[in-house]
């Protein structure tokens, strides 16, 4: 296995433009993440059958979807109910009137505060999302919130800090999200006020803030995962199924 470059992560899957695999990173300790084993994604809603086909083909077989009940309603999910890909739903906003961003995110100066606030109030859910790749080992897992940035940003940060990649990929890999999505962002500004424009963006500072606070309360990672109930040997197995 040897390191990935960003267009070798991409997946091309018709006009979806942030749909990555977190494999091909190297590691503190000198191994790398799998490849084929988890994929960061956009909402892949209203997609046609060739399409549902790809992400098949890739090897996906389980879907965390990361969205609010509200998104749910709005942008159904295309890969639920697939061949035997199996479906799970854990809402990381608990905001039934959530459209793009939670109403309340103006009162964060920045995403890392929402970020904070995400892995603070939702400790069961990110306890089930882990439980759920824990159940999956040897799964192609995709997880996707709807622009593949915040929530699937947050998740896709705990795990390549638990299977001890270097800080400054799991920045980089977060921000490479917002030139990602420059297609969809003019859609994303006029369902927004001009104020929260800001929170579309992906800057790799606000990701640095966020890793500074998991280091101070738990860290790493692995802390965390303690934390919200799980143990040792459960947290080994997950890292130990990511990398090679």
């Amino acid at each position: 296995m040897m390191q990935l470059s960003r267009e070798e992560r991409m997946l091309h899957i018709g006009k979806m433009t942030n749909v990555r695999d977190l494999g091909g990173y190297e590691t503190q300790e000198g191994y790398y993440t799998k490849s084929h084993k988890f994929v960061r994604s956009t909402c892949p809603s209203g997609i046609s059958e060739d399409l549902k086909e790809k992400f098949y083909d890739y090897g996906i077989r389980t879907v965390i979807d990361l969205r609010s009940d509200y998104e749910l309603v709005h942008q159904p999910h295309s890969l639920k109910d697939y061949k035997d890909m199996e479906y799970y739903h854990i809402n990381l906003l608990q905001n039934e009137n959530m459209s793009v961003l939670p109403d309340d995110i103006k009162d964060y100066q920045d995403l890392s505060g929402f970020y904070i606030f995400m892995i603070e109030a939702n400790k069961k859910q990110f306890k089930k999302v882990f439980e759920i790749l824990l159940n999956h080992p040897y799964d192609c897992t995709l997880f996707n919130c709807s622009a593949g940035k915040d929530r699937t940003g947050v998740l896709a940060c705990l795990l390549l800090d638990l299977a001890g990649c270097h800080e400054y990929d799991i920045v980089k890999d977060y921000s490479e999200s917002y030139e990602n999505n420059m297609k969809m962002m003019k859609q994303l500004e006029e369902m927004l006020p001009k104020e929260e424009e800001k929170f579309l963006g992906s800057d790799p500072r606000v990701m640095m803030r966020f890793l500074a606070y998991l280091r101070e309360q738990y860290g790493s990672s692995k802390g965390y995962l303690l934390n919200i109930g799980l143990d040792e040997d459960q947290i080994e197995e997950i890292k130990e199924n990511f990398i090679i």
